[in-house]
């Protein structure tokens, strides 16, 4: 069976070696330190033209060395498509280049929303949001996410990277996160969800039209899978109530998911928080795969294995600070997780709840991908 193989066979609930899908990294100095400059694409930094269609042929060659190296069984297609879980490609809002220096970036998205970059020490934040205000979102412009442009050349990167034994996807926008991210501050959201709902809503309406459309152009592309980041929880609970989920996020989260199942093709949830209160709900939408069920945030892999693990395949189960513990506290936590995870199948590993810390060690760097490949494959 060969990587991609591997990867349906977990989706089928089949006890067998465990997946790895490698959350990533966000620092691209740390990538290149850790696995080495010629393993890296270099197409993940934004230029000063938005970024359309597939990656090139160097890219897609580079793609399969980085994957090789983090012993990924999973690439995402496009531009920047592989680097970081549920970021990069056509199906998110792009972004360009509009001032570049030593030490920061500044970009701008097709939603106006601007994106500064600061490198050293890393520190990026978002501001002016279009959304802030209902007068400025009405005269907001929303790409076309059908515009064929957008993917040229996925079909081929797709068919490439199944062809070497990978499975496929291709990241669309969050719909909370796509909220805060590209249209309107992250506060300012959790407040309108209260007093502005109308406004919530209609803004709900063009992002969540948006992400169904380049699901539905990429799926006919032949992804295996669909791919987004909803951070929906803290530490601690929800970041608001089980109900406004139901009314504002999970009729997008089920629409998208009977989309990806009408293409015979999967949907994977990124959820960072301590999110048990609409676990339930999450696996009532039909969505397959949901990462990164972190301990730290109050998410136990084992009961929701034993309560939900016959309806969707979990993925994860590392605490966030894995990275920072000593090389004894690392192996008891990896045969912890991966004990618990492969019963019953329908288990997928990844190698921590955040991306790769930036002062990670490459001798504890190797350590985990050694050890974890071992452990996996048994």
């Amino acid at each position: 069976m060969n990587k991609r193989d591997l990867v349906l066979s977990a989706l089928n609930h089949e006890e067998n070696i465990v997946p790895l899908w490698t959350m990533g990294f966000e620092n691209l100095s740390t990538a290149k330190r850790l696995i080495g400059e010629n393993n890296v694409p270099t197409d993940i930094l934004p230029e000063f033209e938005y970024k359309k269609g597939a990656a090139d042929k160097l890219n897609m060659e580079l793609k399969i060395k980085f994957a090789e190296q983090v012993d990924s069984y999973v690439i995402g297609v496009g531009k920047g498509g592989s680097f970081s879980l549920g970021h990069g490609g056509p199906g998110e809002f792009m972004e360009k280049l509009i001032e570049k220096g030593d030490n920061y970036t500044i970009s701008i998205y097709e939603t106006g929303v601007k994106k500064e970059v600061r490198l050293n020490p890393h520190f990026m934040r978002y501001f002016d949001h279009q959304g802030e205000s209902i007068e400025t979102f009405k005269n907001l412009e929303f790409p076309d996410a059908l515009d064929s442009s957008r993917y040229v050349g996925i079909r081929e990167e797709a068919e490439f990277y199944k062809n070497k034994g990978y499975f496929t996807y291709g990241n669309i926008n969050g719909f909370f996160s796509g909220l805060h991210y590209f249209l309107c501050p992250y506060d300012k959201i959790l407040v309108d969800l209260l007093l502005e709902p109308d406004f919530v809503k209609l803004m709900m309406k063009k992002l969540g039209e948006f992400n169904l459309n380049a699901a539905e152009s990429l799926l006919k592309c032949g992804v295996d899978c669909i791919v987004f980041c909803d951070d929906l929880g803290s530490g601690n609970s929800l970041l608001f109530s089980p109900d406004l989920y139901e009314e504002f996020f999970f009729p997008w989260h089920k629409e998208l998911a009977d989309l990806c199942h009408s293409y015979g093709a999967y949907v994977h949830m990124h959820s960072h928080g301590n999110i048990n209160k609409i676990i339930g709900k999450i696996v009532e939408t039909g969505i397959d795969m949901l990462d990164p069920m972190d301990p730290y945030e109050n998410m136990d892999l084992e009961l929701l294995k034993e309560e939900y693990g016959d309806r969707i395949t979990f993925v994860g189960g590392l605490n966030k600070f894995f990275f920072e513990w000593n090389e004894e506290k690392m192996e008891e936590a990896l045969k912890d997780v991966l004990s618990t995870g492969r019963k019953g199948g329908g288990y997928i590993f990844m190698d921590s709840s955040g991306s790769m810390p930036e002062n990670l060690s490459k001798e504890k760097f190797d350590f985990y991908m050694n050890l974890s490949k071992e452990l996996r494959e048994k």
